[in-house]
């Protein structure tokens, strides 16, 4: 950010809006964990899947403390992920693991055009999953996960935006999911997640040290199937924490943000198409997600 190194109010606006906007994008870029309806319910033992998705994501307001500030910056994400998983049992219960490996880019816009842009390999995700109680004949499933995620993405310290991120994360996930009606099931989950430091970040065109303090999430969804083939489902999804500390100094920047997903699936006999369209209702800090579209295409094998 070679604009920036000599002192002005719009230079330091411009970096605590970078600062915050990169908080706010590290959970869900790098160990995103939100469930797809249905998810907590486990696939039959001996098993590999195959999933391919792709992923658009628009962000522009920028929020302080819940009020929205000055300033047209505008951050564009394109993300192509590729999930292999394969279920066995663990003591006679279902069980499940996946390698998620991500690429992608990150565009600044507008007024944050004039930083560089990255793309690449992103940072890879592991996942454990166990159902220590699984009843496919009442369809009652509860299901615990555990996610660890690998600094091995693109990520270069001389630059604010990255694709990778430079630090480890681990998460835990518990879910449970019934039906509540003829067709109509509810899952609901909770999750924390923790982030490792990353001793090389760029702030205020120096090398310093991020910390963040634990990320908590919540999230319930329906589903209904309108056919064998055919369903739709709606997703809420609440997250707080994941404060950000730069060489020991707090930046009250907690996350506080409500979002929504819809979803539409089709099976068909070559696999799985689930088409996903959502974005932020409230965002406290940070830019607000204006959209994400998604598109996944699953395959069982």
């Amino acid at each position: 950010m070679r604009d920036c190194e000599k002192p002005s109010m719009k230079c330091y606006s411009l970096k605590f809006t970078l600062i915050s906007f990169l908080f706010a994008l590290q959970s869900y870029e790098a160990l995103a964990i939100d469930l797809q309806p249905n998810d907590a319910r486990p696939p039959p033992p001996g098993i590999s899947t195959i999933q391919l998705t792709y992923q658009h994501s628009e962000r522009s307001d920028f929020f302080k403390a819940g009020i929205k500030t000055d300033g047209s910056g505008q951050i564009s994400s394109d993300v192509y992920q590729w999930r292999l998983g394969h279920s066995f049992t663990i003591a006679n219960q279902p069980a499940y693991v996946y390698a998620n490996v991500p690429m992608g880019a990150v565009h600044p816009q507008k007024s944050l055009a004039g930083l560089s842009s990255d793309s690449g390999l992103g940072d890879t995700t592991f996942l454990l999953a166990y159902w220590p109680y699984a009843n496919r004949e009442t369809h009652r499933y509860f299901a615990l996960g555990a996610y660890l995620s690998l600094p091995i993405g693109s990520y270069d310290k001389n630059r604010y935006f990255n694709v990778g991120e430079n630090v480890y994360r681990t998460a835990l996930q518990a879910a449970y999911q019934q039906p509540i009606a003829d067709k109509l099931n509810v899952m609901a989950a909770l999750d924390v997640v923790w982030t490792g430091d990353n001793a090389e970040y760029l702030y205020q065109a120096r090398q310093t040290k991020l910390q963040q303090s634990a990320q908590y999430n919540a999230q319930v969804g329906l589903s209904y199937a309108l056919t064998p083939v055919y369903e739709v489902s709606a997703s809420y999804f609440y997250t707080l924490g994941a404060e950000g500390t730069i060489d020991g100094v707090k930046q009250d920047n907690a996350k506080d943000i409500q979002r929504y997903q819809v979803f539409a699936r089709a099976k068909y006999p070559i696999g799985r198409f689930t088409v996903q369209y959502g974005s932020d209702i409230k965002t406290e800090n940070g830019y607000f997600e204006d959209q994400r579209l998604t598109l996944r295409y699953l395959k069982v094998f």
